[in-house]
């Protein structure tokens, strides 16, 4: 005959302890996403609603951006000249070997972005900016987002993309101009795309466009501290830096050295001021002339700094055409 045993387990009844979790607060939430990467963060907006509304929010995408990078990435955005459909986007990573001074890039793939193609215009806090004909497009690496706004009137547009600090708003600012048989401009206008739901472009708010006559760009823009600057030629074949400030839309023309040749100057930042640097004398002499604008509203200029390349160096500058930078806190160039 079989025999079965049974075993019984008598469980001791456990007594239950109410724990009470300390409440996380907003702001410490906000301090621990932020120290994730954005790739992460873009998942973790289907977790709940806060946290899609947290993420998304410009106090959030403000604080993130402030935070301190432990390594720098470089992004380069490739276009098949063939078939302008096939894009890629790339990004650096960058890593240092302990106890050395040597840093390495790695180049990969990093997205698949969609169609951007066109001219790059400018990047502003992690966001790019491109141009397709009349049509302004934005880029947010991050996301993978790509804004397309409205079209412009005319193909004879300038653009640059800015960001108001008074406002917390990013801006697009426009300038269109004509030009008569004499290849003298005749009519200009600036316009501004505030980016947002519905953007469309509008005048500028400022009580004195153009006080002087139309002007058309002849470099690139450069912001600081909330003013967009760049140099313009007049309707009288005269050039002057424009200075637009970003929060109020005000123009202002300032006065430029008359000695300075504008084909060979470009603008920089020294020292926190707007500064023109001339490199006319550069692959021949070595000599790069600077003139920091010190009083806007009197067009008053600093007295001419040259700066001399050693001779040693001379051959990195040979028959070459170089893009100079300055640094606000030191005078770096």
């Amino acid at each position: 005959m079989g025999s079965s045993l049974s075993l019984v387990v008598r469980k001791k009844k456990e007594k239950k302890t109410l724990v009470i979790l300390p409440e996380i607060t907003e702001e410490m939430l906000i301090d621990i996403l932020i120290r994730l990467p954005a790739k992460s963060l873009m998942r973790f907006k289907c977790v709940s609603k806060i946290w899609l509304s947290l993420i998304t929010s410009r106090y959030f995408a403000n604080r993130f951006l402030i935070k301190p990078s432990p390594s720098r990435c470089f992004f380069a955005y490739l276009v098949d000249c063939e078939n302008q459909r096939k894009c890629l986007l790339l990004k650096s990573s960058s890593s240092s070997h302990d106890h050395s001074d040597i840093s390495v890039s790695v180049i990969d793939q990093h997205s698949t972005m969609p169609v951007m193609g066109g001219y790059f215009v400018n990047s502003v806090r992690g966001l790019l900016c491109y141009r397709t004909r009349r049509r302004v497009k934005v880029c947010n690496p991050s996301t993978r987002q790509v804004v397309e706004f409205p079209l412009m009137r005319s193909t004879n547009v300038w653009h640059c993309f800015e960001h108001d600090p008074v406002h917390d708003k990013y801006k697009v600012l426009s300038l269109v101009w004509e030009v008569n048989k004499e290849e003298r401009v005749v009519r200009s206008e600036h316009q501004v795309l505030v980016l947002g739901d519905g953007a469309t472009w509008r005048n500028t708010q400022s009580h004195n466009d153009t006080p002087h006559g139309p002007f058309y760009p002849h470099s690139q823009g450069m912001t600081i501290n909330g003013v967009l600057y760049y140099i313009a030629w007049t309707d009288e074949d005269r050039g002057v830096l424009v200075s637009f400030d970003l929060s109020s839309e005000e123009f202002n023309l300032i006065e430029l050295l008359p000695y300075e040749n504008l084909s060979c100057t470009s603008l920089i930042n020294y020292q926190g001021k707007v500064a023109t640097c001339e490199d006319t004398l550069l692959s021949s002499d070595g000599i790069v002339d600077v003139c920091v604008l010190e009083d806007a509203d009197k067009s008053q200029w600093s007295n001419k700094k040259t700066f001399v390349l050693p001779v040693s160096q001379m051959n990195f500058v040979h028959g070459d055409r170089l893009v100079i930078g300055g640094t606000r806190d030191s005078e770096n160039i």
